[in-house]
């Protein structure tokens, strides 16, 4: 009787025992262990589908997240599929040194091919980027060194304006902020480690290190949605003036932005338009003479063009906002180093007839003369350096035309600009242009062009800006 009376009691306490249910965890990668700030799989420890930065579009088997992370301690990614988990480690690990080539950040990155077992460190407390890829097998583990804001917004242009990190490394919070920036009107990004992008593989997978996306709020406070490659934010005139921009990082809330204005500017006074006049370029008639000029993409006080000179000085040329004569200008004083003054005087044509490259810079009050300089770039050449050797148009006067013959890659996009070595220009893409069916248009102030596709091999490209017309020929 005891011992029925033992195993009648053991046999209902069991029933009274509360049920507990299995933990359930949304099928994903995740990142977990001491060196982070998550120590449990969870919707914060996500990470998120990555975007390939060749296409922006999103690639499936990549995946990528900003976490803070601790030297001396370890770390997993953990791909969660239904009840089964799979613990990625370093099968390899290489220590990449980048400075900045093919537009990738300036920093020492681990890169290596992943495996299930082993652990991931890090060399130093710091905020880092961790990207996989599970079709190519690879990982990288990339420091975020700075993060700065980078446009045409900024009085450094298309050059880092850096966002210092505020007070020393803490795991659960972080902030970079610069306060006193006078910003303009146009266009910006975020930036990390000087760079736009890193490369997983290095032809056809490369992950984004820059923010784009919109910019939202009511003066004066705004931010920015933060869209991995997105597209670049937009300041208006209205929204022009001294700034305190910062960026912020939570474990739980991740990256975000403010944009506090905190100051008025003056107004800039460029105009949105300028045309070339005169018997240098054409004839001294608005009706006749169609020369507009190109605007440089995010410096409104810049202008260019490729235009052919008569060579006779007695002849010139001005150049007004309008085809009208109202705001005409010219230059004033001798020509130095191949820049005029602005001023009311015509401007002569260069002694020798052929094709000039002109640029007007409301900023300094200068125009410059130059020989034109036109390069090709990007992958269908194998580069993203500026003007690279081997790689500028022929000047051509005899034949009225800017001409280069090269090996291209086959099916891949076909990239040119025009370049002028002053100083004044900063990025190639901000005087870009291409060949549509016959005809040469600028991208001027606008987005990406759309692509021309090689077809590889050895190729000859003229370019016409009598007629503004040119051809591809394979």
């Amino acid at each position: 009787m005891l011992a029925l009376m033992f195993v009648f009691s053991a046999c209902k306490k069991d029933d009274d025992d509360p049920v507990v249910p299995p933990v359930l965890i949304e099928d994903g990668v995740y990142l977990k262990g001491e060196a982070t700030p998550y120590t449990e799989l969870n919707t914060k420890s996500m990470l998120a589908v990555g975007k390939n930065e060749v296409g922006q579009v999103e690639r499936t088997g990549m995946y990528e997240k900003y976490s803070s992370l601790k030297a001396g301690s370890n770390f997993n990614i953990v791909e969660v599929a239904g009840t089964t988990q799979t613990n990625y480690g370093p099968a390899t690990n290489e220590s990449v040194i980048l400075a900045g080539e093919n537009d990738q950040i300036h920093a020492t990155i681990q890169k290596g091919t992943l495996g299930t077992s082993g652990n991931f460190t890090v060399p130093a407390d710091g905020m880092y980027h961790i990207i996989i890829d599970k079709t190519t097998n690879t990982y990288i583990i990339a420091p975020v060194t700075k993060w700065a804001i980078i446009g045409g917004v900024t009085e450094l242009g298309w050059s880092d304006t850096d966002l210092p990190l505020v007070g020393a490394f803490d795991a659960n919070s972080m902030k970079w902020e610069a306060t006193g920036l006078t910003l303009r009107s146009g266009n910006f990004k975020f930036r990390y480690s000087g760079g736009w992008k890193l490369e997983i593989d290095s032809a056809e997978v490369k992950a984004n290190t820059n923010f784009g996306g919109v910019t939202e709020g009511t003066l004066p406070n705004l931010s920015t949605t933060l869209v991995p490659g997105g597209a670049d934010y937009l300041l208006t005139g209205e929204q022009e003036g001294v700034y305190t921009v910062t960026i912020t990082w939570t474990p739980n809330d991740g990256y975000k932005s403010s944009l506090v204005k905190t100051g008025e500017v003056e107004p800039l006074n460029y105009p949105e338009t300028l045309y070339m006049i005169g018997d240098a370029v054409g004839d001294w008639v608005w009706e006749n003479t169609d020369l507009p000029m190109i605007p440089v993409h995010s410096k409104p006080h810049l202008f260019w063009k490729i235009v052919w000179m008569s060579g006779d000085p007695i002849t010139g040329f001005k150049f007004a906002p309008a085809k009208e004569w109202a705001g005409d200008f010219g230059k004033t004083g001798e020509m130095e180093n191949d820049i005029y003054a602005k001023g009311a005087d015509n401007i002569p044509s260069p002694a020798t007839a052929g094709y000039y490259m002109v640029t007007v810079n409301f900023e300094t009050e200068q125009i410059a003369i130059t020989q034109p300089m036109v390069y090709l770039i990007g992958d269908a050449i194998g580069t993203w350096d500026l003007t690279a050797e081997g790689f500028m148009f022929t000047v051509d006067n005899a034949n009225e035309k800017l001409t280069i013959t090269k090996d291209l890659v086959a099916a891949k996009n076909l990239r040119m600009y025009a370049w002028m070595d002053k100083g004044w220009f900063t990025d190639w893409w901000q005087s870009e242009f291409n060949i549509f069916n016959g005809v040469i248009e600028y991208r001027g102030t606008g987005n990406d062009q759309a692509p021309v596709v090689t077809i590889g091999g050895s190729t000859t490209i003229d370019l016409n800006f009598k007629t503004n017309t040119g051809s591809v020929t394979p």
